[in-house]
């Protein structure tokens, strides 16, 4: 309520620290910035969010450690009201509200611009011998649960 009209600029370090704060996270090694910016005039306030972070996590064919970078940004609109309300784009501030808690903005923003698939982009750049592991592995198995029962089904 003190503050004057205006851009209010805002920066937070997000890292290990911040998502162990939250134990459903998917995010454990990270770390980042997240650059906030607070429009205020004398009826609105407009949050202008940006995070840009670098993920590191083990790729899901050969488990050699991988680097992400995460960008996304958000904006949310906050008007003041009787009682405090939080939907995905307004947020209505009650009268005794001092301060806006965006630590689970910060955590959606994260999960959202994660990738969807953590591997690497070209096969060649994965770990050979771990490829070759899985890829042996998986063709005897597929070789010893053939049943002879159901092999016939397959010349109908």
């Amino acid at each position: 309520m003190g503050m004057k009209a205006g851009n209010h600029n805002f920066q937070m370090d997000v890292d290990q620290e911040f998502f162990a704060c939250f134990p459903e996270s998917d995010i454990q090694d990270a770390s980042g910035v997240l650059d906030a910016v607070l429009e205020l005039s004398e009826t609105t306030l407009t949050l202008r969010l940006e995070l840009n972070m670098i993920w590191r996590v083990p790729c899901g064919r050969c488990l050699e450690e991988l680097t992400f970078p995460l960008k996304i940004n958000e904006q949310i609109a906050i008007r003041f009201g009787e009682k405090t309300e939080i939907s995905d784009e307004l947020w209505i501030m009650g009268k005794n509200e001092y301060e806006i808690d965006v630590s689970q903005i910060i955590f959606e923003m994260a999960h959202l611009a994660r990738p969807t698939h953590q591997v690497h982009e070209n096969v060649s750049d994965c770990d050979p011998s771990m490829l070759d592991y899985t890829a042996d592995d998986s063709e005897e198995t597929s070789k010893k649960q053939s049943d002879p029962r159901w092999d016939a089904l397959k010349n109908l």
